[in-house]
């Protein structure tokens, strides 16, 4: 049986298909996302990137509603509703419609944030449609809406994103069907790894002249479902970017407290560990004392342990040029940029 990520739970939306807009426009509770569409107000005390994954979410079932000849949500908005992370936090939203269609794009509403005092206008989203579509096996559905299954999502992905953006979505879909486990490396999901790498790359070469293949077939060779956060997958983007050695997620460590040890990026053998330190991480003083101990035994182990923050990600070449300094002048003679990694 498939096991996907949980998705995240949708909004409460109203349409002007089941009521006028004259009811609907001006009220407070609601917030309008596509035409026609509108999303009942979410608690004041929900977080900022709950708030718009929300949007979202009610976007997609927007658009769904809007164009019920579509085949299904794709990219990114597959993502979302697939509970696969993204570095955008209010994505563009692709359909997937019949060939005899035209292709086409429409600009969304653009939603405001924030408290009355201190709003903040959102992103200019998208809708995208396109005859570029899915086999009927690889559309699923999830809460009531289509949508591209994790490999189609992460392959369409691949074609149509930068590789720092596609890279969180491909390793969570091979994740999300491989389910690896990080005490043996092995799997206990419908497909292994290499096989499951192996049939996203034929996915890719079937995709016959479509642009975007060469950053596909990148994609799908650097992806890895160990990776456990989209920080970590930037993360290994840029260190591949540096043309540093690979290094091995979620290595295991026995420190000498006698005690298991996942180092996030292990860089070997210059004994350095990259750690992403994402939002929650290090959320209470247990959090950081805890955190604090591990980073102890790991150094007295010969670790040198260096730790980034989204702030840090958001900031490719910063992020490259840091990672640069950190390596011992030995470990970089010689070693140039890989700029094929910023398709």
């Amino acid at each position: 049986m498939q096991q996907y990520p949980t998705p995240p739970e949708r909004p409460r939306m109203c349409f002007t298909a089941d009521r006028s807009e004259h009811d609907l426009a001006g009220r407070r509770d609601l917030v309008r996302v596509a035409r026609g569409g509108y999303m009942v107000v979410p608690d004041r005390d929900t977080p900022l990137w709950r708030v718009k994954q929300l949007v979202t979410l009610a976007r997609c079932e927007a658009a769904l509603r809007a164009s019920p000849s579509a085949i299904a949500l794709t990219h990114e908005a597959a993502a979302v509703v697939l509970g696969l992370p993204l570095l955008e936090s209010e994505p563009h939203i692709r359909l997937a419609v019949p060939g005899d269609r035209t292709h086409s794009t429409m600009t969304l509403p653009t939603v405001m944030y924030g408290m009355p005092e201190s709003r903040r206008r959102g992103r200019a989203v998208i809708l995208r449609r396109s005859t570029i579509t899915p086999a009927p096996e690889e559309v699923i559905n999830v809460g009531g809406l289509r949508v591209t299954t994790p490999l189609r999502t992460a392959m369409d992905c691949a074609f149509d994103l930068p590789l720092r953006e596609s890279l969180p979505v491909v390793d969570a879909a091979l994740r999300a069907v491989c389910r690896p486990d990080r005490f043996n490396r092995r799997s206990h999901g419908e497909m292994d790894i290499e096989a499951a790498r192996e049939r996203l790359m034929r996915m890719v070469e079937g995709q016959g002249k479509r642009n975007g293949k060469r950053r596909a077939r990148l994609a799908v060779e650097r992806a890895d479902p160990f990776a456990e956060s989209p920080g970590e997958s930037v993360l290994r983007w840029a260190v591949g970017v540096a043309g540093l050695p690979d290094p091995v997620t979620q290595r295991r460590w026995i420190g000498d407290d006698g005690r298991e040890y996942f180092l996030d990026l292990a860089c070997e053998p210059a004994m350095i560990d990259l750690e992403f330190d994402g939002y929650g991480k290090l959320a209470t003083a247990a959090d950081v004392r805890a955190e604090k101990q591990r980073e102890m035994v790991l150094r007295r182990g010969g670790w040198t342990v260096y730790r980034f923050e989204w702030r840090e990600l958001r900031d490719p070449e910063r992020l490259v040029r840091r990672l640069e300094s950190l390596f011992p002048p030995e470990a970089v003679r010689g070693v140039r940029r890989r700029r094929d990694l910023w398709l």
